[in-house]
């Protein structure tokens, strides 16, 4: 297939054309600085400009937009012990908010737009609303799947909601074949040292339910998500299989998240969001692991 990829300066990006590349594709590469080492057919383009990027997705059998600004947490606000957000009156969250909703919106009319057929977005775990709220609620219950109640707070988050119904929307009145990955936090340290660091204040990591995912795997969904087949919009979690903890996930449930029913009865670590829909629909398994 060829295929068009957004945000491909960045290590998800990179990773993400290696992998297509190594299974036989065609790769053009989009984003809005120059690439430096491209293994590919690369532009600088404006993603702000819907018509070039129309043009730039004239002929392409698939998108995967990866590009995005992400918000500035943990200097803005986010209060890791209580795991709330103290909302700052900062333009800048209204600016980024509509930056990445303008930004994903005109992705999806060009790729409408030129034709393409199939259509992979970045999203994020972030969307069912645990990991920057402003006032906290544990989850209702756990592993959290895709059908669970979407409730972000953050405006990153909350852009991340606004983009997928924009899928819903144009995945409705075309024959477009939408995939949105909704990725935990990607970990791009390959020694996963810095997943390890995080084993000492469980508390912080509850809100993430402690779950990761290595990029090399989230490169790996992306690919499998443009060559699966299925009709209309589907949003899938990715995620590891386990958390960064070395605890077992029910006893850490117990501790940190006690109001939540368990509704599997498995041991050891599992992780906190259920991602059996990419394996059964996709393919998606990951097979870089925390130790």
């Amino acid at each position: 297939m060829k295929i068009v990829v957004t945000g491909s300066a960045g290590r998800l990006g990179h990773l993400t054309i290696g992998e297509l590349l190594d299974h036989d594709h065609e790769v053009l590469s989009i984003d809005k600085v120059p690439i430096s080492e491209s293994v590919c057919r690369g532009s600088v383009i404006d993603l702000l400009r819907a018509e070039d990027l129309a043009q730039a997705f004239e002929g392409a059998d698939a998108v995967i937009h990866l590009a995005r600004k992400k918000f500035p947490y943990t200097s803005n606000g986010f209060d890791a012990e209580s795991r709330t957000w103290k909302t700052p009156n900062v333009l800048g969250d209204a600016a980024i908010f509509g930056y990445n909703v303008t930004l994903s919106y005109n992705v999806i009319a060009a790729a409408f737009t030129a034709g393409v057929k199939k259509l992979v977005m970045g999203s994020s775990l972030t969307i069912y609303g645990f990991y920057y709220p402003s006032r906290w609620s544990a989850p209702e219950y756990l592993p959290v799947d895709e059908d669970y109640p979407l409730n972000p707070q953050d405006p990153y988050s909350v852009s991340k909601l606004v983009v997928e119904r924009a899928c819903d929307a144009f995945a409705s009145k075309s024959d477009m074949q939408i995939a949105s990955l909704r990725f935990a936090g990607i970990c791009a340290d390959f020694t996963h040292q810095t997943l390890k660091e995080r084993r000492k204040n469980p508390l912080r990591w509850s809100g993430p339910l402690w779950t990761y995912i290595d990029v090399r795997d989230a490169a790996l969904a992306c690919r499998l998500a443009v060559e699966a087949n299925f009709a209309g919009h589907e949003a899938f979690n990715i995620c590891a299989p386990n958390t960064i903890m070395e605890r077992p996930t029910a006893e850490l449930v117990t501790e940190y998240l006690p109001s939540a029913r368990l509704r599997t009865s498995s041991e050891g670590n599992w992780a906190g969001y259920h991602s059996e829909k990419s394996g059964k629909m996709l393919g998606f398994r990951a097979g870089h692991l925390l130790d």
